[in-house]
């Protein structure tokens, strides 16, 4: 065989290869230890979507999906508790430009990863039911446990990179998005420990 010949078998092969590996679609991941020591993980994913949403009004939204992962790493049960406004939030520089964010009820598992929209099958059905009510989370986490969720983000003539993570400070957590160049920490709940 040729080595010029070879040369482009190797390439191919590479390139091959390199499409068929699974993405794992982790953008950050924090760690977090409370005043008494317990501990907890968070995984961000990077954003899938990009389809568009109509509301009753005409207006028309493009949409992003984040999911994220809280895993207890303690030794005792924790409860994470968050709220969305059912207000639209203004974080950009113009002020035609505002983003809405939600909890979807769907369950998110690992398995669904690597789908279109992270698996999340009725983001429509859920836009139209829950889309001028706050929206919450509840979730009570065991020692070792990890939970998976999403959050739909809706964005009004607004275009960018998206990126999103959870950041807990001082048992306090806040929603952090950002769609390039513009960002907001958006206040959301808390994380409470059993002592």
């Amino acid at each position: 065989m040729k080595p010029w010949l070879a040369y482009i078998s190797i390439l191919i092969g590479l390139f091959v290869h390199g499409q068929n590996t699974p993405r794992n679609w982790v953008d950050t991941v924090t760690q977090y230890s409370d005043s008494y020591g317990n501990t907890l993980e968070i995984t961000n994913s990077l954003p899938k979507g990009g389809g568009t949403y109509l509301d009753t009004n005409e207006n028309t939204y493009s949409y992003v999906i984040f999911r994220h992962k809280v895993t207890n790493t303690s030794e005792v049960p924790m409860e994470l508790t968050m709220e969305f406004p059912s207000e639209s939030l203004k974080i950009f520089a113009s002020q035609e430009s505002f983003i809405r964010l939600f909890f979807p009820n769907e369950t998110m598992t690992s398995e669904k990863i690597g789908l279109t929209d992270y698996g999340l099958s009725d983001l429509e059905g859920l836009l139209d039911d829950q889309f001028h009510k706050p929206s919450k989370l509840e979730k009570t986490i065991n020692p070792k446990e990890e939970y998976l969720f999403y959050v739909a983000t809706l964005l009004y003539k607004a275009r960018g990179t998206a990126r999103a993570a959870l950041i807990p400070k001082d048992g306090k957590v806040s929603y952090l998005l950002r769609i390039h160049p513009d960002s907001a920490s958006i206040p959301s709940g808390r994380i409470t420990f059993e002592h």
